[in-house]
């Protein structure tokens, strides 16, 4: 049984097919509303990004960490984090994807479980290392770019986030090709 704000979940949106999957922290209310990952919000710089690298949202998976809505907004708890990461697990293997990009703190902590062996690209990336069969990507979140006193004391953040991310979704789909 779903319980509003606490067991409440969404699973991850997108083609299964994508060769890149976006590994997020947790959802947002709004994204719980429309059940799907990075719905408005800081979903927007992923939007831009998208838009940049003209690539449709619908070609790209993006998930959580944790499926469902902590209330609130708050820290995702270690019991949900450990909860979900089954799930999770599950959707990287159902895509089989070239690239994963976490973004935050708990995604890179989750993927960096998971993926011990595999040196993460640069952030901001730039360009592609020697072909592998996996490359992860660790990036801030998009909330966190956000924040008005990020952007103040990084002037250009924002739109170097927004490149940097059209960049590697670029990469991925003509690395599958």
């Amino acid at each position: 049984m779903n319980v509003p704000g606490e067991t409440e979940s969404a699973p991850g949106y997108g083609s299964v097919h994508s060769p890149v999957v976006i590994v997020g922290q947790s959802l947002c209310g709004p994204c719980m509303a429309k059940q799907q990952p990075f719905y408005g919000g800081s979903g927007g710089l992923i939007d831009e990004a998208l838009a940049s690298a003209r690539i449709d949202k619908l070609d790209v998976f993006t998930t959580n960490v944790v499926h469902c809505h902590p209330t609130a907004n708050r820290k995702s708890l270690r019991t949900w984090i450990d909860n979900c990461s089954p799930y999770l697990r599950a959707e990287l293997k159902i895509v089989a994807p070239q690239l994963i990009i976490g973004l935050g703190k708990d995604a890179r902590g989750v993927l960096q479980a998971e993926y011990g062996d595999i040196e993460p690209l640069p952030w901001p990336f730039v360009a592609p290392r020697a072909k592998h069969p996996l490359d992860l990507l660790f990036a801030p979140h998009p909330s966190h770019i956000l924040k008005p006193w990020v952007q103040a004391q990084y002037p250009g953040i924002r739109d170097q986030w927004v490149t940097s991310l059209a960049r590697a979704l670029k990469w991925s789909f003509r690395k599958r090709a």
